[in-house]
């Protein structure tokens, strides 16, 4: 029987915006008689159709119409021409035309949450939530005119998102707060998007385009120019910005001892890291979904154990970066992680097409994916620990991969709120020393940690999630100074996640250390393990978007001199 088409969530047809603004007005505001009247197209003839389920970016520069038309789809400017279908209401994120200031917050929470359709139950279901998620504190009794900007934005976010609507949309709402806030904030939307609702999303920044969104419209002076995957349409997006009068690109400074290893989207990324690290032939390289990269992640410990590269793929094509890489890799074997519910059937096509063969390991969502792949496992592979990590967190899949390369571990994708009898016949097949569950607060019950400890040798425990900083700077404790040549270098950022990912499988794979920074500084934590391990040379994955060239700059600062490489590239 073949799969439901998804279903339409958003349908914008040939819509034309049309602002009418006179030309000129007279003393005090007023309009003189007779001025023209000018008429300003901010959105021309645009047509798309959105689906559920989609997470949707609107790029385009200052001027390009990208806020008039998600404030059209959401029902707050009419269009001058054509038509906007939704199925059900949207929602625009921000709740600032019914909240009152001289309220006090606990006030505005009802208020903004009723008017989202929440019923007064809900909303005392949901109260406490909402305070602790903006993180104001005994300020939600104050009236929300003693409130500072951000402290007022985080409030209005969390009342914006206790709703789930059908269709959400978020105009530049993450550039509000401090990094630990848009990290939660971007989780929230992720959550948000996973309930079966479509996204759209307007952000300057191209990172959090590509992190949260798995496709992308491009506008210029009110017309669609673009529309397709998120990293096709930002690639050809920043291509033509630096093609602008003034904006010609310009090559980063090298920076001596610190190689930059990154490409125009998180697939050129993966594949280039894979030919720099990787330079010989592969009998097996494992192939996964970059729109899943918590999946990817708890495929890592896997690939690693059969030395095999992991790259990325876009989930509906295979890009020709990645199948020149597969390629030029010569494997016998290319394993496709996941169903085609993750992985359409073109990605397949199109490797064999490539005279590649291409194995799928089914599954129709990530849990069940992550669970075939450890399929073949046995007793006698003696696994020391394996991580149980919820399957929507990124950041617990990247502390595992970080901490797993410290034992013989696997990572196994799993619901937090309960497992399944293919969890527990998978333990009691491998029977592990240890079943380690990566989650913090009440996000996994104990009932649940009894139930894993019975299934291992040494029982179960919970690992509070430390940032992935530390986690990394543990992971490398296990190498000593004299042992380290290469350190490899990626991005804590949230936004960054995919050059985390592929970090971590070349740096597992390699047996180097790996250390993650932020964008713009090195943590006090990475520096002291900079410090100690001295290493000959830095390889940053990822571009200045994600660590910054300043940062590379502080890099070469750890580096031991020694005798420069013959060539630009180091083979790892």
């Amino acid at each position: 029987m073949a799969e439901a088409e998804p279903r339409p969530s958003v349908i914008v047809s040939h819509v034309d915006v049309v602002y009418r603004v006179f030309a000129g007005s007279g003393p005090g505001g007023g309009r003189r008689p007779g001025r023209r009247v000018r008429e300003i197209r901010a959105v021309k003839d645009v047509s798309f159709v959105a689906h559920h389920g989609e997470s949707i970016g609107v790029i385009g520069r200052n001027g390009s119409g990208k806020s008039t038309l998600l404030r059209t789809v959401a029902g707050l400017v009419p269009p001058t021409a054509g038509e906007v279908w939704a199925d059900g209401t949207p929602s625009l994120l921000g709740v600032n035309a019914v909240l009152v200031r001289q309220l006090s917050g606990a006030r505005n929470v009802y208020i903004g949450a009723q008017a989202l359709g929440l019923s007064r139950a809900r909303v005392d279901e949901v109260y406490d939530e909402i305070v602790e998620f903006s993180g104001i504190g005994d300020a939600i009794h104050l009236p929300m005119s003693t409130y500072s900007s951000g402290m007022a934005a985080r409030l209005r976010f969390a009342i914006s998102t206790a709703a789930v609507p059908p269709v959400l949309v978020v105009d530049e709402a993450l550039a509000t707060g401090d990094r630990h806030f848009r990290a939660r904030s971007q989780e929230r939307i992720e959550r948000l998007r996973d309930q079966a609702g479509t996204v759209f999303l307007v952000s300057h920044s191209a990172a959090t385009i590509r992190s949260m969104c798995d496709r992308a419209l491009w506008l210029e002076q009110g017309a669609l120019v673009m529309d397709g995957p998120v990293d096709e349409v930002v690639a050809a997006y920043e291509a033509a910005a630096d093609r602008l009068p003034g904006r010609a690109a310009t090559k980063e400074p090298s920076v001596s001892g610190v190689e930059r290893w990154s490409g125009g989207s998180r697939y050129h990324t993966s594949a280039m890291v894979s030919r720099h690290g990787t330079p010989g032939r592969r009998d097996t390289v494992l192939l996964t979904s970059g729109a899943e990269l918590a999946l990817a992640l708890s495929a890592v410990p896997a690939a690693t154990k059969v030395g095999a590269p992991v790259l990325l793929t876009a989930p509906g094509r295979l890009m020709p970066t990645t199948r020149k890489e597969l390629t030029r890799l010569h494997a016998h074997r290319v394993v496709l992680l996941g169903g085609p519910e993750i992985v359409s059937d073109e990605v397949v096509s199109s490797g064999v097409d490539a005279g590649l063969s291409v194995e799928r390991v089914a599954g129709d969502d990530t849990v069940s994916a992550s669970l075939a792949l450890h399929a073949d496992v046995r007793a006698d592979d003696q696994v020391d620990v394996v991580y149980l990590v919820p399957h929507q967190h990124v950041e617990a899949a990247l502390v595992a991969a970080l901490t797993a390369r410290t034992t013989d571990a696997r990572i196994v994708l799993m619901d937090p709120q309960g497992s399944t009898s293919a969890h527990e016949e998978l333990l009691e097949r491998v029977r592990p020393r240890q079943v380690v569950v990566v989650a913090d607060g009440e996000e996994v019950a104990p009932s649940l940690l009894a139930q894993f400890g019975r299934l291992s040798v040494e029982g179960a425990e919970r690992l509070l999630i430390p940032s992935p900083e530390q986690a990394a700077v543990e992971a490398s404790a296990v190498f000593a100074p004299e042992q380290v040549g290469v350190v490899i270098i990626s991005s804590a950022e949230r936004a960054a996640a995919a050059d985390a990912v592929t970090a971590t499988a070349v740096a597992s794979l390699v047996d180097a250390p790996l250390l993650l920074v932020e964008r713009d500084e090195v943590p006090p934590a990475t520096h002291t393990e900079l410090e100690r391990l001295q290493p000959s040379h830095i390889v940053v994955v990822g571009g200045p978007m994600s660590v910054s060239l300043a940062v590379r700059q502080a890099l070469a600062g750890y580096v031991r001199p020694v005798e420069p490489p013959p060539d630009d590239d180091v083979d790892l």
